[in-house]
């Protein structure tokens, strides 16, 4: 039963990784395959002198099959009829931090539905996952086994090019057209130099106003072609204590934010980021200069940048104690052509969130009542 089980489960390992590209893995889990075969197709007493050399594991000792499959990166999940779901791999252990697995109402719906060839993708503490199930039939009864492979990354990244691409054929499209306006505009004017009739001054106040119209649209469209321009990252390993120490060092000398209290809170021993990191310090510089900006009037202004390691990503806040953002603002605030400024293009927390989705990240806005707070997610290294 116990071979069964991590046949199956190697099986499923093998199967993500030859789907994803990755090769190595899928080589690893081919070779369990064959071995565990091997141990199932064998006598059992051939099976004994197989094993009676100290390099080999007993197949029948479930310390043994723990170790081969806590060498499976993919969280592997046993479930079941009954019973609590529970991690069976050194990876699921650490995604729920418990033997037992701590689920989502999805994730338990899915391990104990219909068996399907779908793979569903399920939340599960704050990622997404796609989720491959198998059954196989012990003598308690049929047992669940489910393998997730983790699609918050590439989720992300197609959300954040098919973004792009909406950008970048919007733009285009608007200033093939808008252009021969604010010409035309310009050539109609000079017909009217040396007029002095009572409708020429009129006339030339529209034409002027509609060519300045024209200009400002055209920079206002440029600004939003700069994320469809983002190029793909290109990633470098990066201590997140570092790359905030670098971000904030300009802040806390320049004289925009001479009065305001910045409060650094970073986490002991936090894991390396991958990261293109011109891009992300842009996206982080992008919010806490909005944040410095809402704290303008306050007489205590305070911008409080903290980060930590959440599950598998580390976390990167940025609050401020200035005026918040209205709840009829909040739910379209990283849509494109949103603003909270007066003047404002839309562009900044946009081109941010972008740049941490082609990261595999994301930027959220927090609920609070005492602060604004926007939140940085990206995966740690590995």
């Amino acid at each position: 039963m116990l071979l069964i089980a991590a046949l199956v489960a190697l099986a499923l390992f093998a199967f993500e990784a030859g789907r994803t590209g990755l090769w190595v893995n899928l080589l690893l889990g081919l070779l369990g395959c064959a071995v565990l075969l091997f141990l199932i197709w064998v006598r059992p007493e051939d099976r004994l002198a197989l094993v009676s050399s100290p390099p080999v594991l007993a197949p029948d000792d479930p310390d043994g099959l723990r170790l081969l499959l806590d060498q499976v990166p993919i969280p592997l999940v046993r479930c079941a009829p009954s019973q609590t779901p529970q991690a069976i791999n050194r990876a699921a252990r650490g995604l729920f931090q418990a033997e037992d697995v701590i689920a989502s109402d999805e994730l338990i719906a899915a391990l104990t539905g219909p068996v399907s060839g779908a793979r569903p993708v399920v939340t599960v503490l704050g990622r997404r996952y796609a989720l491959s199930v198998s059954e196989i039939e012990s003598g308690d009864g049929p047992v669940r086994l489910a393998a997730l492979t983790d699609v918050q990354v590439e989720m992300h990244k197609a959300e954040a090019a098919a973004l792009r691409d909406t950008l970048h054929i919007l733009s285009h499209e608007i200033m093939n057209s808008l252009t021969p306006v604010a010409s035309l505009a310009d050539v109609a004017d000079s017909y009217l130099d040396g007029e002095t009739s009572a409708g020429a001054g009129s006339a030339r106040e529209a034409l002027e106003m509609l060519s300045r119209r024209a200009r400002s649209l055209t920079r206002f469209i440029e600004a939003y072609r700069s994320v469809a321009r983002l190029p793909e990252p290109v990633l470098q390993p990066v201590a997140p204590a570092r790359l905030i120490d670098d971000i904030l060092g300009p802040f806390q000398h320049s004289s925009s934010a001479q009065d305001v209290a910045f409060q650094v809170d970073i986490a002991d021993a936090l894991p390396t980021v991958d990261i293109d990191e011109p891009q992300i310090s842009q996206a982080i510089i992008n919010v806490i200069t909005n944040a410095i900006e809402a704290t303008e009037g306050q007489a205590d202004r305070r911008v409080r940048v903290s980060v930590s390691q959440v599950h598998q990503t580390v976390a990167i806040r940025v609050s401020d104690n200035g005026i918040g953002i209205a709840g009829d603002i909040r739910s379209n605030l990283f849509s494109a052509f949103a603003t909270t400024k007066p003047k404002g293009t839309g562009t900044g927390l946009n081109l941010a969130r972008q740049i941490l989705l082609a990261h595999g990240g994301n930027l959220e806005l927090l609920d609070g009542e005492a602060e604004t707070t926007f939140a940085f997610t990206l995966p740690v290294r590995g």
